[in-house]
C-alpha cells in the first residue's frame, strides 16, 4: 500500500517490489478530500502525482489497484485495505510507517480483521531516525531546535571540518539572512510546468467540487520524479546563491522570492531530504573560486531547513503532537475571521499574503509566521481553527508538518515548550521586512485615525498575556516599555485594540 505522502519508487515498500509477486495499492481518500475545504491545487496536487505513479508502475507491469475517490471503498485508508484483501484474497499488507498520527493503526486494524497479515516497514522519508532525536530530548521539558540541527550536523558531516568543528566557525548565519533586496533585484522565474492530460483531467474534475477553495489554475506544481527533479536542479542553479540574504523578506509582487519550493515534492515522497541537501551542497562545491560562489550563509540557512528544521518538526509532531493539537495556552477563543477565507482585508500585508495563497496554495515561511500566523495570534484566534485553516489551504500542508509549526511555534499554544518567545510583532515588522506598507490605507508609523492597527493590537497582546510572559527572559525588555508607558496612553492602545480587532473579526476591516 503507497499512500499520497510516499511517491517514491525506490524507497518504502516499493524499493523491493517487483511486478511478479507485488501488487500495489493506492488510495485517494475521501476522508481527506471531501471532509471538508480544500484548495484546489491541493487536492489536484495529490490526485495528479498518484495518478502519474500509478500509470507508471503499470507500465512496469506491476497489478495496480487505485481507488479513486469517489470508489465505494475509498472512504478511508482502512476501508480501502479490507475491501482489497477480501476482494482478492492477497495474504499480507506491506506498509510503510505513515507520518500521520493514527493511520498505521487504522490500517493495520482492518488488514487483520480482513484476515490477512500485516507488515509494517520503517519509514526511510527523513535524514534521522526516532532514536536519535529521543537520546537529544530525554529529560527536556523545552525543545529547541537549534540543539538537535547541532546534533543532526555532526551525526552526517554535514558542513563540518575535519576537527568536527562547523564550517565558517559557526553553526547558524541566521543573522545574515534578514536583508530586503533592493528595488532592482527581482528572482529568475520558478519553474513550473504544463499540465498534461492527467493533470489537466483532475484540475476540471476538482473544479466541480463545491468545498474546493483557491484558484485551479494555472496549476505549475511537479506531480512527477522528473519534474521533481527539475525544480530542485532549478533552484541550485538560480536561485540557492541569494536564497539566505533575502529568505525572510516580502514583497508584493513577488510571491515566491528566492524560495526553492521544494517542500512540496520533500513532503510528497518524490524527493529525499538527503539528496536534496547534497545537490546544494554539490552546487556550492562546482561554483568555488568563480566569479558565481554560493556564499555559506545561503547554503546553511537552506540546509537548516531541511536538516534541522524539518527534522526537528518531525519529530516533535511524534513525540507531542497529540497533546499539542489541543493546547492553547494563550486561551485565544476568538473565530477565524472572514478575511482568512475571502480575503478581503483593509490590511495590504495580510490581502496580498491570503491573495498568494489563494493563488497557487503557497506563501513562503516568513508570510505564514509573521503575517498569516502573527495576526491570527494578535487577533486572540482560537489556535486549532488557524490550523484547520492552514491545513486545508497549502499545498504542502500535512498534519506533521502544520501541527508543529502553526501550534508550537506559530501561536505559542504550548507556552514555549517549542520556542522561546511568541512570534508576534507590530507594523514595525512589516514594514522592515515588506513593501506591503506602501500601498497600505494604514500608516505603519502613524498615530492617528490612519495608524496602522497591527501596533495596539501588538501591544494589547503584551498587555493581555502579562503575567504569562513574566518568567521569559526574551520578553523583559518589551514588557518593561509597556508596563512605564503612562497609564491614560495605555487605555487608549486596549480601547483602539479592542474596537479594530472586533471589525477585524467582524469582517469589516
Amino acid at each position: 500500500m503507497v499512500l499520497g505522502d510516499q511517491l517514491d519508487r525506490h524507497g518504502g515498500v516499493l524499493k523491493d517490489a517487483a511486478p511478479q509477486q507485488d501488487a500495489i495499492l493506492m488510495v485517494e481518500s475521501r476522508a481527506l478530500l471531501k471532509a471538508g475545504p480544500i484548495h484546489a491545487q491541493k487536492a489536484t496536487l495529490f490526485m495528479a502525482a498518484m495518478r502519474h505513479l500509478a500509470q507508471a508502475l503499470e507500465a512496469e507491469g506491476f497489478t495496480v489497484h487505485y481507488l479513486p475517490h469517489d470508489h465505494e471503498a475509498a472512504n478511508d485508508f482502512g476501508a480501502a485495505a479490507a475491501a482489497t484483501l477480501k476482494t482478492y484474497g492477497y495474504a499480507r499488507l506491506h506498509l510503510m510507517d505513515p507520518n500521520d498520527r493514527g493511520v498505521s493503526g487504522l490500517i493495520q486494524a482492518a488488514t487483520e480483521a480482513a484476515g490477512a497479515t500485516f507488515v509494517p516497514h520503517a519509514s526511510d522519508r527523513f535524514m534521522t531516525d526516532d532514536a536519535t532525536f529521543d537520546r537529544w530530548a530525554h529529560g527536556k521539558k523545552t525543545l529547541r531546535m537549534e540543539g538537535f540541527y547541532r546534533v543532526v550536523r555532526k551525526q552526517t558531516g554535514l558542513l563540518m571540518e575535519a576537527d568536527g568543528t562547523p564550517e565558517g566557525g559557526q553553526f547558524n548565519f541566521d543573522q545574515a539572512n534578514r536583508e530586503r533586496p533592493p528595488k532592482d533585484r527581482t528572482p529568475p522565474e520558478a519553474v513550473g510546468f504544463e499540465p498534461d492530460e492527467i493533470t489537466a483531467g483532475v484540475i476540471r474534475e476538482v473544479q466541480a467540487w463545491d468545498h474546493a477553495w483557491g484558484d485551479a489554475a494555472p496549476f505549475r506544481w511537479p506531480v512527477t520524479r522528473a519534474q521533481a527533479l527539475e525544480v530542485l536542479a532549478h533552484f541550485c542553479e538560480d536561485r540557492l546563491a541569494d536564497f539566505g540574504r533575502y529568505q525572510d523578506a516580502m514583497l508584493t509582487d513577488q510571491p515566491l522570492m528566492w524560495h526553492s519550493l521544494l517542500s512540496v515534492p520533500l513532503n510528497m515522497g518524490l524527493l529525499h531530504p538527503r539528496e536534496v541537501v547534497d545537490a546544494a551542497i554539490a552546487e556550492r562545491g562546482r561554483r568555488a573560486g568563480t566569479d558565481r560562489e554560493i556564499p555559506l550563509n545561503s547554503l546553511e540557512g537552506f540546509v537548516r531547513q531541511v536538516i534541522g528544521w524539518r527534522e526537528f518538526m518531525h519529530h516533535v509532531d511524534r513525540v507531542r503532537g497529540a497533546e499539542l493539537r489541543q493546547e492553547n495556552h494563550l486561551e485565544a477563543q476568538q473565530p477565524l475571521p472572514p478575511a482568512y477565507w475571502t480575503g478581503e482585508t483593509d490590511l495590504n500585508c495580510l490581502k496580498t499574503s491570503l491573495a498568494h495563497v489563494r493563488e497557487r496554495g503557497y506563501a513562503h515561511h516568513i508570510e505564514r509566521l509573521m503575517v498569516l500566523g502573527n495576526i491570527g495570534q494578535l487577533a486572540g484566534v482560537q489556535p486549532e481553527a488557524l490550523l484547520d485553516w492552514f491545513m486545508a489551504t497549502h499545498v504542502d500542508a500535512l498534519d506533521w508538518v502544520m501541527v508543529p509549526n502553526v501550534m508550537g511555534m506559530s501561536q505559542y499554544a504550548d507556552g514555549g515548550r517549542m520556542t522561546s518567545k511568541p512570534y508576534a510583532a507590530g507594523a514595525n515588522y512589516i514594514h522592515k521586512m515588506s513593501d506591503a506598507c506602501a500601498s497600505c490605507r494604514f500608516d505603519p508609523k502613524g498615530k492617528g485615525d490612519d495608524a496602522c492597527p497591527l501596533t495596539d493590537w501588538y501591544w494589547a497582546f503584551i498587555d493581555r498575556h502579562d503575567a504569562r510572559l513574566q518568567g521569559n527572559p526574551r520578553m523583559g525588555v518589551i514588557r518593561s516599555a509597556w508596563q512605564k508607558r503612562d497609564e491614560g496612553v495605555k487605555d487608549q492602545v486596549r480601547e483602539r485594540a479592542a474596537v479594530t480587532l472586533q471589525a477585524f473579526t467582524d469582517g469589516t476591516l
